[in-house]
């Protein structure tokens, strides 16, 4: 397994990739939608779920660049999301430099889909040793989503300026995501995924890989 210790830059080489639900009521799903705190905050969210419609999107971020968005229908399944891997995720590389896309180091979290055999061998031929996933050559912590940017950053910060005038149809809805997302500036990202992933790390080894975002001011 490769560590930081191994290779200094090695978080400069990382794509996160994540995948979100945004719905027209404002609520993103609830494995990317966190709050932590010490007491019991007794946090509801009110949502209306008499006209809710919706789209999944795929995102990635490496090297101060924004990777999409990709949006795709219905549930991610492992067969979808090799289709996704095999044919989209290969034009979006194309955005990125090529001294960039030669050393990749690709990371997922533990979603089902991402498990699946037919894509764990997939990325074994793509990636090599370079991928970052539950039973990947470089392991992921389960429920971790206070250590990837996506979760700790990006949804949130789409989030509040997509619905910050609602959307009023489907495809109002990924124009909105897209905007966003074109909004995002390298620096914006380069301190998503350096500077706080490092702050991060940092506080979770501090409290023995246990929850710790309750702590960081």
């Amino acid at each position: 397994m490769v560590t930081s210790e191994d290779d200094p830059l090695l978080i400069n080489h990382i794509l996160w990739t994540d995948e979100c639900k945004f719905t027209n009521n404002g609520i993103l799903n609830k494995q990317n939608n966190r709050y932590w705190s010490n007491k019991n905050p007794h946090w509801a969210v009110p949502t209306n779920f008499q006209t809710c419609w919706g789209t999944n999107v795929w995102v990635g971020l490496m090297g101060g660049k924004l990777l999409g968005p990709h949006f795709y229908d219905g549930t991610l399944t492992g067969r979808r999301y090799l289709d996704f891997l095999h044919d989209d995720l290969q034009l979006l590389l194309d955005d990125l430099p090529l001294d960039l896309r030669r050393n990749i180091y690709y990371q997922q979290d533990g979603a089902p889909a991402h498990n699946a055999r037919i894509v764990q061998e997939f990325l074994r031929v793509r990636f090599g040793e370079k991928f970052i996933a539950t039973h990947g050559p470089v392991e992921w912590p389960p429920r971790s989503p206070d250590l990837t940017p996506l979760d700790f950053f990006l949804w949130g910060h789409l989030k509040n300026v997509v619905y910050a005038d609602p959307p009023i149809n489907i495809q109002d809805l990924k124009n909105k995501i897209t905007h966003a997302c074109y909004l995002l500036n390298e620096n914006q990202i380069l301190a998503a995924t350096n500077l706080e992933c490092l702050r991060r790390f940092e506080a979770c080894t501090l409290h023995d890989g246990g929850t710790f975002e309750q702590f960081i001011e």
